[in-house]
């Protein structure tokens, strides 16, 4: 059996028609299995807690929220330049400012009504502290691009994400390439799709998005975090799973 886990990347007040646009998509295709990356101080602008109705529509769709940063905010890094243009929020932090973060996001996810026990971080950028700070506040896992870690565990399983950049020049060949990348990933066990809301501003993105889902759905099972960390330990999903080492 093969599995697929669909991320709807950075929901905030911000892309709230974009979140709408994503959901009918979905509902076309019936498909409702969803893991949700909320953002709770986009940009330092967005705040959940100004938008009810988007925070009601959050709370009672069938899918689990996942933690995706604090405002998705970064300093620009050249060594980042290829995956991110100021969005890795995490890039470079030292513990103090990591822990502020993540305090900070929890305690408005609080505020909001909203909790969760898995982590996704802004471009899936790290640093030397994001995981011990996020064991300390008794998160289960964290996703990067190519794994998913079990911060109890200290172990991972491949799980590479299939997305589209949004940037001029990267997000033109992103159209060409993902399409590929799909077809690389056939054999993997577990598969992420990740949709970032900016993907529907662009009815390019979306008609492959619907292609690519409706392919994936005849061929996989899909999947959540919780699953995959059932009863505090892995399921039988995570059959390939390893050592961390220093994967990045």
């Amino acid at each position: 059996m093969q599995y697929a886990l669909l991320e709807l990347h950075d929901l905030s007040p911000y892309y709230r028609r974009e979140f709408l646009k994503a959901l009918g998509l979905l509902e076309d295709l019936d498909i409702y299995k969803l893991s949700l990356l909320v953002v709770p101080y986009f940009w330092e602008k967005y705040s959940l807690l100004e938008d009810k109705e988007l925070l009601h529509l959050i709370k009672n769709l069938p899918g689990e929220i996942v933690l995706h940063g604090y405002t998705h905010k970064g300093a620009k890094r050249l060594q980042e330049f290829l995956w991110t243009d100021g969005e890795g929020e995490f890039g470079g932090l030292d513990l103090y400012n990591t822990y502020q973060k993540i305090s900070s996001a929890l305690e408005l996810m609080e505020y909001a009504g909203l909790s969760s026990e898995f982590f996704v971080p802004p471009a899936w950028i790290g640093n030397l502290y994001l995981e011990d700070v996020l064991y300390s506040f008794n998160f289960k896992g964290i996703a990067y691009r190519w794994y998913i870690k079990d911060l109890q565990r200290g172990s991972y399983v491949k799980t590479p994400a299939l997305s589209f950049s949004n940037r001029f020049l990267f997000s033109w060949l992103s159209l060409r390439m993902v399409p590929e990348f799909e077809r690389l990933y056939k054999r993997q066990k577990i598969l992420r799709l990740a949709l970032h809301m900016k993907d529907f501003r662009d009815e390019r993105k979306i008609n492959l998005w619907r292609e690519i889902l409706q392919r994936v759905k005849e061929t996989r099972r899909w999947i959540s975090y919780e699953e995959l960390f059932s009863k505090g330990r892995p399921s039988s999903s995570f059959q390939s799973l390893q050592p961390a080492g220093w994967m990045v």
